[in-house]
Order: structure tokens, then C-alpha cells, then sequence
């Protein structure tokens, strides 16, 4: 028999798209007509753009999370479905589209759907259609070099699409092969924005990467793999988020300077922060958006390189322009 849930979710894709586009419409709307009065009214507010934030971290609600981007001064936020749960957060696609028309001046919602399935292609283009701005975050137990990924990677260069990947090498990691997979793809596909995130990608910040640590500390060795790569391919960008971004920015400040001006156009700001409030509610006091926000502010002194990081880079990352 087929699969009653995989039915009741096209079912939901196909529903929706209608109903989905006309609260789209209403808001564009009604937009237009107040825009030029709150114009007026304040200044524009800085923008700070958040490029990993998941909905459910630790049980938090919609509201939470709009809490927290409130209390961080996050403007916008890139919310990230995880549809597997391999990563310990199950977070589903129609779940941020539904979140997103309840704050469409807040959320910029990505999808997601597990690669291993046959209908992977034809459920990322109905999300497209149903107002999707890009993948993320790309988390499933296959290597790189995996066709399935690549047929993703090749779908996001078509629709002009950025792509969120989670690199973990080791046993029980995520697109594990960054140093020989992740070059062939940026020379294939030009159109597509890859961000990179999480351990591996981070601790290639060095030229000297540790086969088992996945948080090395200490002096980073010049020469990495990131370098090379952000300065040879301007559709590659860097997500800070998380303990790994932390971690590999704090690690050498000396270094940290440098790496910043190199490549302030293609640096991205993110938390991937489950607290509730900015202040460490539920998460043992720590924020994530608020720790990157003050050593960011601390490293970078020129304001228009700050502007960049905190949100030029994000726009440019979802647009395309490269």
C-alpha cells in the first residue's frame, strides 16, 4: 500500500499552494498601503540577519523564537527545517511555511526533505512554489560525492538557490569528504550560493585539521581549505553559527582579522541558537547570537564590513548576486 503519510503530505502541498499564495498576496498588500506612513513615522531599522535559526530547538514555539530574534535584535532569520531528526532537531518544511505567513517580515524559509527518497526533486520544487527561498539545512547520513547530493545541488543551481550544508567528517557524520568533494561542485555549478557550516567545514579553517577533533583549538596553521576556497569561488559563503563558527573564530584572533577582511563579502552571521529570551533561557545562560554578536562588533571596526556580515552578505547569498 502506499506510504498514508508521504499521501497526506503532498496532499498538504497540493492543498495549500493555493490558499498559501493568497495570504501572500493579502500581505504584499497591505504592506504597500502602510509602508509609506511607518516610513515616515521611524528610521529604518539596522538589519541584522540571522542565516541558521531552527523553530523547535529544545521545544521552542514560533513565538519563542520570535522572542528570541526580538531580544538579539535579529531582524530577519533564514529558519532551517531539519525533516530527519538524524541531527536530534525534527523540524518540517510545511511547519516553516506555515510560520513564515504567520511573520512574513521575519522568517525567510528554507526547505528541506530527506535526499533519499525518489520524490526528493518533486517535493523541492513545490516548496519552491509555495514560496521557499533555498535548502537548508542538508543534514542526512551520505557522503558528499553522493549522487542524491549532487542532484540537489544541481536543482538549487537551477532555481537559483542557495544551500545550507552541515559538514561532519567521521563515522555517524553528514556529507563527510569536504577536502576532496566540495571543490568539484563549486567548479560544476556556478549558480548556486553554497553556505558552509558546522565542524568540518569549521576546522578547515586551518591547513592543519585534526582527523578526530571536531572543535581544534590553538594557533591556526595559513593556508586552509577555506581560504582557498572563498577566495577562488565568490557562490561559496561562510555560516559563523553554532559552537563550531565560535570555536574557529576565537581560536586565533590573530588570524581571525585577517580572515574576516579577506572575506567580508561572503560571511555570514547566524546563531543556530536554541535559547528563548537572548539571555541563555533554557541553554545554561548562553546565547549564541548574542556571544557572536559582541566579539563580531569587538573584531570588526569598519561599519560598511559589518553591515555585510550582519546582512548585505545574507541578501546577497538568497538573490544571487555574486
Amino acid at each position: 500500500m502506499p506510504d498514508q503519510s508521504l499521501l497526506s503530505r503532498r496532499h498538504f502541498l497540493a492543498s495549500s499552494a493555493a490558499g498559501l499564495a493568497a495570504m501572500a498576496a493579502r500581505q504584499v498588500s497591505a504592506d504597500d498601503e502602510t509602508a509609506t506612513e511607518i516610513e515616515e513615522e521611524t528610521p529604518p531599522k539596522p538589519q541584522l540577519i540571522d542565516c541558521h535559526l531552527h523553530i523547535n530547538h529544545f521545544d521552542r514555539s514560533i513565538e519563542d523564537t520570535i522572542r528570541h530574534m526580538d531580544a538579539t535584535g535579529t531582524t530577519q532569520a533564514f529558519i532551517l527545517p531539519l525533516e530527519t531528526g538524524e541531527g536530534g532537531v525534527t523540524l518540517h518544511s510545511e511547519t516553516v511555511l506555515h510560520a513564515y505567513f504567520s511573520y512574513p517580515e521575519r522568517i525567510i524559509p528554507f526547505c528541506q526533505t530527506d535526499i533519499r527518497q525518489p520524490d526528493v526533486l518533486e517535493r523541492i520544487r513545490a516548496y519552491h512554489l509555495l514560496g521557499c527561498r533555498g535548502i537548508g539545512e542538508q543534514k542526512e547520513h551520505v557522503p558528499l560525492k553522493d549522487k542524491r547530493v549532487e542532484a540537489v545541488i544541481a536543482l538549487c543551481d537551477e532555481l537559483n538557490w542557495p544551500i545550507t550544508i552541515h559538514f561532519q567528517d567521521g563515522k555517524g557524520g553528514y556529507n563527510q569528504g569536504i577536502q576532496e568533494d566540495l571543490e568539484p561542485y563549486l567548479k560544476k555549478y556556478k549558480q548556486v550560493r553554497i553556505i558552509g557550516h558546522a565542524q568540518s567545514w569549521w576546522a578547515n579553517i586551518s591547513a592543519d585539521v585534526p582527523t578526530e577533533n571536531l572543535y581544534p583549538t590553538g594557533p591556526v596553521k595559513p593556508g586552509g581549505l577555506l581560504d582557498r576556497l572563498l577566495s577562488d569561488y565568490p557562490n561559496l559563503y561562510a555560516d559563523l553559527s553554532a559552537g563550531s563558527g565560535f570555536n574557529a573564530l576565537s581560536r586565533d584572533e590573530d588570524f581571525t582579522g585577517g580572515f574576516l577582511e579577506r572575506h567580508r563579502k561572503q560571511i555570514l552571521f547566524g546563531s543556530d541558537c536554541p535559547c528563548r529570551d537572548g539571555k541563555g533561557e533554557n541553554f545554561d545562560g548562553m546565547c549564541y547570537s548574542m556571544q557572536l554578536q559582541q566579539f563580531l562588533r569587538r573584531m570588526i571596526s569598519d561599519e560598511d564590513a559589518l553591515a555585510d556580515v550582519f546582512a548585505n552578505n545574507h541578501l546577497r547569498a538568497l538573490n544571487g548576486n555574486v
